[in-house]
């Protein structure tokens, strides 16, 4: 017997559940990417992609075809995927899927922030930005000339001001690190979202608590790794951290005394999740990097998502899924362009 709560879900979001399963059934498989990787042209690759459910999605696109066109195609398609779910949903998923798009906002928003302090034109930012990450007040922040203006813009145009409130100051923002922005901002964004889901309980905290952990625990990687041999004090970079993985606290507090690798991979041995991920790096079976090991137990935590009913995760998953097979499609693009093939295969696979 289903429980009330799951009976409400089909009423309210059975629809947009069963859609987006559907969805993830038309990902490329394992045989479209052996395909994909035989191609000797980008026209070869895109005769491919129209007999999977990209369809004829380049058909409007005049010669030459280039690695920059088949990305931004397959970016509209997913942000018109997405904006269907959105257009559709019935609140908390509408809140769910709003929360989604914050980081995308983040990147956008670093995108007008670094523009405005340049001087650079909307014209010439606009293009870089992400299409899940627009939003109606973007002219307003670009539009601003001085830090104070930029200051009040932020705070009061864009639906990411709670984030901001404890990450910038009128003072501070032209001398600001926009880095260190970005990485206050994800740092507020991921906080938060994960007390969204953790408060709504049911299987959407069972599925995404754990991948938001993850998330945060990544980032917290990345930064450790990326400020090496910079400027950000120990200090400095405690102050990034997400606390809402399973290295907080006291993996944290590690992370921000470690000074190499091997000190940062000495951590990441105390968690069962982890060691496995820093030993694939470095154990000579390959070239994988610390971000490829990521990649892939990201998605199979997102895989995962998909065989529990009745949560919000699978619209993330989904997403993230998504965006990493057009990642993949990229990057065999690029080789393809390039006639650089040797790592055509170095993909991330979606099983």
């Amino acid at each position: 017997m289903l429980e009330s709560a799951e009976l409400h879900f089909n009423v309210d979001h059975g629809y947009l559940e069963g859609l987006v399963r559907g969805c993830k059934a038309s990902l490329l498989t394992p045989q479209d990417y052996v395909s994909l990787a035989q191609c000797d042209t980008l026209e070869d690759l895109k005769a491919h992609l129209q007999t999977t459910d990209y369809g004829n999605f380049l058909a409007h696109h005049a010669p030459p075809l280039t690695v920059s066109k088949i990305d931004a195609e397959m970016r509209r398609k997913l942000c018109g995927e997405f904006q269907y779910f959105r257009n559709h949903a019935l609140g908390p998923l509408s809140t769910f899927l709003s929360y989604m798009t914050c980081s995308y906002m983040i990147d956008n928003v670093i995108l007008l922030v670094n523009g405005a302090l340049q001087h650079k034109s909307l014209k010439e930012i606009l293009p870089k930005c992400h299409p899940l990450g627009r939003f109606a007040e973007m002219e307003a922040v670009s539009i601003a000339e001085t830090p104070s203006d930029l200051f009040s813009a932020i705070l009061v145009e864009t639906p990411l001001a709670p984030f901001f409130q404890d990450c910038m100051s009128e003072h501070t923002l032209d001398e600001l690190n926009i880095e260190i922005l970005r990485n206050k901002l994800y740092k507020s964004y991921l906080e938060a979202f994960y007390t969204f889901c953790k408060n709504h309980g049911d299987v959407t905290a069972e599925i995404m608590c754990p991948i938001l952990e993850f998330e945060a625990d990544r980032r917290a990687f990345t930064i450790t790794l990326n400020s090496f041999g910079t400027e950000l004090s120990r200090d400095d970079r405690g102050t990034l951290y997400p606390t809402c993985g399973r290295l907080h606290p006291e993996g944290l507090r590690l992370l921000a005394q470690a000074d190499n690798f091997e000190q940062m991979q000495r951590v990441a041995d105390h968690y069962g999740a982890y060691k496995p991920l820093f030993e694939a790096v470095g154990d000579g079976r390959g070239d994988k990097s610390l971000e490829d090991v990521f990649y892939e137990h990201e998605v199979k935590l997102n895989v995962l998502a998909f065989t529990r009913q009745f949560h919000y995760g699978v619209f993330y998953a989904y997403t993230k899924l998504r965006e990493q097979e057009m990642r993949n499609v990229v990057w065999i693009a690029e080789c393809i362009s390039q006639r650089h093939r040797t790592k055509i295969n170095s993909y991330i696979p979606i099983v």
